[in-house]
């Protein structure tokens, strides 16, 4: 990215609305694809399965929020250098770095296993790691509200071949009510 494409104060939207589509796509993939046999091998410590699917809508809010904040602080850090290499990287700390400390605290309060902090830190540096790359190529784009489309786009396949992948190689572990 040269610096007359640098990331101005009016493409933060654009860039955190992709980042958060990205984010909800792959948060969906790590929780009710991958990680679905762990987390109902530990059942005992969530809410019950309809709370949960109730309360989707409060987690995806606070991913906006994150990638809001994570879109703004790329603009801020990386005015006139942002890469989308440099996007994913910043988004793989900043993911870990709050996802090891927000699930500390979590831990201090709730019985749950300590593998959870392991496996939350890891794919919340994950999704956050891909949230970075996707704002910072909206802020290099021309077009920024084409990529956001794009990321559209890619975020509905990924949720469908989800869908797909969970009931095709977790059939026991509907996240649905």
């Amino acid at each position: 990215m040269d610096a007359a494409t640098r990331p101005a104060a009016s493409l933060v939207l654009p860039a955190t609305l992709a980042a958060w589509l990205i984010y909800v796509a792959a948060d969906f993939w790590t929780h009710a694809v991958i990680l679905a046999p762990y987390w109902k091998r530990n059942a005992e410590y969530w809410r019950p399965m309809e709370e949960l699917f109730q309360l989707i809508p409060v987690g995806y809010a606070s991913f906006l929020v994150y990638c809001f904040a994570l879109a703004w602080l790329l603009a801020r850090l990386y005015p006139d250098s942002l890469t989308i290499k440099r996007g994913l990287r910043f988004g793989a700390l900043a993911g870990l770095v709050t996802g090891a400390f927000v699930w500390l605290g979590v831990y201090s309060v709730f019985r749950m296993p300590a593998s959870a902090i392991a496996y939350w830190t890891v794919c919340t540096g994950a999704e956050s790691s891909l949230a970075g790359g996707v704002a910072a190529w909206v802020f290099g784009a021309r077009k920024p509200w084409r990529h956001v489309a794009a990321a559209l786009g890619l975020s509905l396949l990924l949720l469908i071949l989800a869908v797909v992948a969970q009931n095709l190689f977790v059939p026991d572990v509907q996240l649905r009510p």
